[in-house]
């Protein structure tokens, strides 16, 4: 049946109800009557809009400071380790073609004596001319430059981790060397690395003649080259070309190392960072926008009178919706003004935290006008566009259909409810008579609270991965030997030390994916650390490492060939799965292996474990150790006097460096998910204001009928309670996707695998407190103010 026409409106009646003023004062006067819920509508959409801008700052910001930072040290764009590396050969290498540059340099791993049997691993980077570097380069920040023979530069993050900054000297050991002070003579900056707090180790800078005085060689074995192209393609077919040429001039090469060009170690895991970000902003401000349309709805339901008696006087529908989505460009762009400068700074201050955490300088803080342009179309469009529907809805109504709204719908199943105290029913009956704006309101109210626990179940996940991680490593210490033949007389004698429970032998080799007719290469950077590859050789009746399988099997006894891939291998192997033959070269050496199996592992890069008796027949000797014991200072002091390559973390400082990597991700998320809840308690107490205004009337009749200000202040806080009450268990049930989904994105993001799905109860717990809390809270001042209205004004309400 099609809807009945209104009669026609004379002109004059047209005009009168089409002109400007009367219809722009209208707008004026619902915003004056109205200041509660519009205030309320403005905060949400400004929350909304912050947090789009402050994420989209960050990422403008970051993106292009972490891009400039990396670039502006001329980072190699391959690594070749070879045996030696003269003047000679470097000016060879510079006229080879697609070959831009060409330096000399050497990484030695060292370790620095922090305390008594208190060692740190230190990395020590050895330039020939620092004044002549043009490839890897890093600034001074304050002291000597260049550094005196004797003397070591610390890359400024590293002071921290050494305890030490310039002016002060460390005791410094070199592989099979003996221990030697060297005093810091400055500190520099080097934003090519992985920031040293995170990796748990120092960075310094040394000439050829300090690392001769430290008991080293003054050999240099590192090529670093830069190439004509930019693409991995193209670095690769250089590299290859300069590896088969090499050998040719009588050289060796072991390795070639090509990183992952033009990004810095940590670009991948910062923009993963700003998506998840971006997407718990995004659903933040459309949580806003439904609470917009919600109150709008619910301020047009108890207006559509008002729209009839217009209609009657002569206003046409586009004139009427045009009033009302005036009346939300108000509210939007009143939260615009508001938002924009706060999600800049909000922005430029988590760009600045970041920063910190990566060890980058912010050249510049500069917006770019894009994001802008996307805060002011989120705040102004977004909201217009999901009022629009209940704008168009009511704009149409006829004057018949106007006249008539009562505002009572008919009984619905809540009505129909027996045996309830009367007040408890009434609230009931509240909450259900008009379903499509409960529907609203406890949407917005679940998807807050969803994103709250969504956030904190992550956060427990997080914290859930890392300890059943760690709780499959049952040592304390790990060592590695220059000398092979004494890692079994040193385990012996590590054994008879008092509080050491077990020690195991293993082998530990870096590897590289072999390639047909190309020395073997790898993705790893500088710090030795991001894009490692190695195998490593398990004892087949280990008890100290119980590695949860992912596919396949772990290694049996009597395994000669069979490989198990941990987690981050993926990193080097993407394509590989069970079955699958491998061949990994060492050294230049290919070796074939079998998939047996893939492991969980967290706070490792990537590595494939083989048994400890095929490691030995081929590759080479154990010359690792782990080590399980109660003392670990006593363990250490029998290792003081080795010739001890390396001496890895602790279980507790490798748990800091695995927190470390995502610790700002878990805050900011947490954050978010606040800024969510509080989108949902106000939409809550406007929907309230908004049903109470409908209401009263009905509140006066109540009072005629002898019911008491306490008894209405019961019904709206009762009504309230009850949307908090269903919240609680529709977020919990749509949090469990959102942690899915996100705890799949950050798992992979650091550890390759998927978080396990964790229900925080402390979560759930605070949502309920908040949800019931903020759900008085939001009837309160509603629930005040329907108490206060004497018979007389409830019933001359319109």
């Amino acid at each position: 049946m099609s809807r009945p026409r209104d009669p026609a409106p004379t002109g004059r009646a047209r005009r009168r109800a089409g002109g400007s003023i009367p219809r722009w004062s209208k707008v004026r006067r619902d915003i004056v009557v109205a200041s509660g819920r519009m205030a309320v509508m403005v905060l949400a959409i400004a929350a909304g809009v912050t947090g789009i801008g402050a994420v989209l700052s960050a990422g403008s910001i970051l993106s292009r400071e972490i891009s400039r930072n990396y670039l502006d040290t001329t980072p190699a764009s391959a690594t070749l380790e070879m045996d030696k590396v003269d003047d000679a050969l470097v000016e060879q290498v510079r006229l080879r073609p697609g070959i831009a540059d060409a330096e000399a340099r050497a990484t030695v791993t060292a370790q620095a004596k922090l305390g008594p049997d208190q060692w740190r691993q230190l990395l020590l980077f050895v330039v020939p001319d620092f004044n002549a570097m043009r490839m890897s380069t890093f600034t001074p920040q304050s002291g000597a430059w260049p550094p005196p023979d004797g003397t070591m530069l610390v890359e400024r993050t590293a002071q921290a981790m050494l305890e030490r900054t310039t002016g002060q000297s460390i005791e410094v050991r070199l592989p099979g060397g003996t221990t030697r002070d060297i005093s810091v003579s400055g500190v520099v900056h080097d934003p090519s690395l992985a920031p040293a707090q995170q990796e748990r180790m120092g960075y310094a800078y040394i000439t050829p003649q300090t690392l001769v005085r430290l008991g080293g060689s003054a050999t240099l074995d590192e090529l670093k080259i830069r190439v004509d192209g930019d693409s991995r393609a193209e670095i690769q077919e250089v590299a290859d070309d300069l590896g088969t040429w090499l050998p040719s001039q009588g050289r060796q090469v072991h390795e070639i190392q090509i990183p992952p060009p033009g990004k810095h170690p940590h670009a991948s895991q910062m923009q993963a960072v700003l998506l998840v970000l971006l997407i718990f902003a995004g659903l933040g401000l459309v949580l806003s926008a439904i609470l917009v349309a919600t109150v709008i709805g619910g301020m047009l339901t108890q207006q559509i009178r008002q729209i009839g008696v217009m209609k009657a006087v002569g206003a046409r529908t586009s004139q009427i919706a045009g009033m009302y989505a005036l009346q939300v460009l108000a509210i939007g762009a009143a939260a615009t003004i508001i938002s924009v400068p706060l999600g800049i700074m909000g922005g430029r201050g988590f760009a600045d935290a970041v920063s910190e955490l990566l060890n980058l300088d912010l050249a510049s803080k500069a917006v770019p006008a894009w994001v802008f342009a996307v805060q002011f179309a989120s705040g102004l469009l977004v909201p217009l566009l999901v009022a629009a529907a209940p704008i168009r809805r009511a704009a149409r109504i006829t004057v018949r259909e106007a006249i008539s709204d009562y505002g009572v719908r008919p009984e619905s199943l809540s009505a129909r409810l027996k045996g309830l105290n009367l007040t408890l029913l009434m609230a009931l009956r509240n909450a259900f008579r008009r379903p499509g704006r409960l529907v609203l309101t406890l949407g917005l109210m679940s998807a807050g609270g969803a994103l709250f626990i969504g956030g904190l179940n992550v956060a427990a996940a997080w914290e859930r991965n890392v300890d059943d991680g760690f709780a499959t490593r049952h040592y304390d210490l790990e060592a590695r030997l220059s000398d092979p033949e004494r890692v079994e007389p040193l385990a012996d004698q590590l054994r008879a030390t008092p509080g050491v429970r077990s020690v195991e032998t293993w082998g530990f080799a870096p590897a590289g994916v072999a390639r047909t007719g190309g020395i073997e290469t790898v993705s790893t950077y500088p710090d030795g650390g991001h894009g490692s590859f190695s195998i490593r050789g398990v004892p087949e009746d280990t008890s100290l490492v119980s590695f949860p399988a992912t596919a396949g099997r772990w290694l049996r006894p009597g395994d000669t060939d069979a490989v198990v891939l941990n987690s981050m291998a993926k990193n080097p192997l993407p394509d590989a799965k069970v079955g699958d033959s491998l061949t990994l070269s060492v050294d230049g050496r290919p070796t074939v292996w079998q998939v047996v199996g893939t492991v969980r592992e967290v706070g490792s890069p990537a590595a494939a474990y083989v048994s400890k008796t095929a490691f030995e027949q081929r590759i080479d000797p154990p010359r690792d150790l782990r080590i399980a014991t109660s003392d670990v200072p006593a363990a250490q002091r029998v290792l003081r006097d080795e010739s001890v390559d390396r001496v890895t973390l602790s279980t507790a400082e490798l748990r800091e460096a695995v927190d470390g990597h995502v610790y700002l991700l878990i805050v900011a998320l947490v954050a978010l998910a606040v800024l969510m809840a509080i989108v949902g308690v106000l939409g809550l107490a406007a929907a309230t204001g908004t049903s109470v205004a409908e209401r009263t009337r009905e509140f006066g009749v109540m009072q005629t009928i002898g019911a008491t200000p306490r008894t209405v202040i019961s019904v709206v806080i009762g009504e309230t309670l009850f949307v908090g009450l269903l919240s609680v268990a529709l977020a919990t049930l749509l949090s469990i996707p959102i942690s899915l989904v996100v705890g799949n994105l950050i798992g992979d993001l650091a550890f390759r695998t998927p978080l396990p799905l964790t229900i925080s109860p402390l979560a759930i717990a605070i949502w309920a407190l908040t949800a019931l809390l903020g759900s008085a809270l939001a009837g309160a001042a509603p629930a005040r103010r329907a108490s206060r209205f004497t018979i007389r004004q409830a019933l001359a309400y319109v």
